[in-house]
């Protein structure tokens, strides 16, 4: 989200942006929010831009980068509840728009096998 230091309160439709932007970025699930592919959700406001977040009257479009390895129901089910008391009575559509990196491989047994005997 890229914000002025005298910004006012970001809301559109009834609908705080900035506390969606807050509430989604805090899911364990996600790792940050993205305006994805042309075209993608983004609020844009005098004085700033609120990147992965589009409200519409009746619903609100999210878009994350989320992190490996978590279910996409989860990171869908986590985004939905974090916005149930800040959208209320909106569908929330949520769009994987990118991952995270997976961890890196920890080498097994026959992994170390193998590196000692090519050495």
């Amino acid at each position: 989200m890229t914000t002025t230091s005298a910004s006012p309160p970001a809301v559109v439709h009834g609908v705080d942006v900035a506390a969606v932007a807050a509430a989604v970025a805090a899911c364990p699930a996600v790792a940050g929010l993205v305006t994805g592919p042309r075209g993608g959700p983004a609020t844009y406001l005098p004085g700033q831009q609120v990147d992965g977040v589009r409200i519409r009257p009746r619903r609100v479009e999210i878009a994350i980068r989320a992190r490996w390895g978590v279910p996409a129901a989860e990171v869908a089910a986590q985004v939905r509840d974090a916005l149930r008391t800040l959208a209320p009575d909106r569908r929330v559509d949520v769009v994987i728009a990118d991952l995270t990196e997976p961890p890196p491989a920890v080498a097994g047994p026959a992994d170390r096998e193998a590196v000692e005997w090519k050495h």
